[in-house]
């Protein structure tokens, strides 16, 4: 079984990514969160700020830049519904840039 370790890591930093989204929300650029998760991860892993940070964490992690955007946007919509808002039933996806 083939395991993305992007997914493992975001699950192993869960908290502290979690703390980017509500930054986003902070800076009220909820939209933006994405970037925000991926420049925690980035951080997290030693690596400096970049302008690209879904290419970077791409590289970090030798996945296509699709597969990153992808995983990145499926836990920042289920910790944004799930740790900032406890769950509660009706919250919409986050719309990203």
């Amino acid at each position: 079984m083939d395991i993305n370790p992007l997914i493992v890591d975001l699950n192993r930093y869960k908290d502290e990514l979690a703390d980017s989204i509500e930054i986003a929300i902070g800076f009220k650029e909820l939209n933006k969160a994405d970037g925000y998760v991926a420049h925690g991860i980035a951080e997290i892993k030693g690596k400096t700020h970049s302008d690209q940070p879904f290419q970077q964490v791409a590289d970090m992690y030798n996945l296509p830049v699709e597969e990153v955007v992808a995983n990145i946007r499926d836990f920042a919509n289920k910790t944004y519904k799930n740790v900032i808002w406890n769950g509660l039933d009706g919250i919409n996806d986050i719309e990203f840039k």
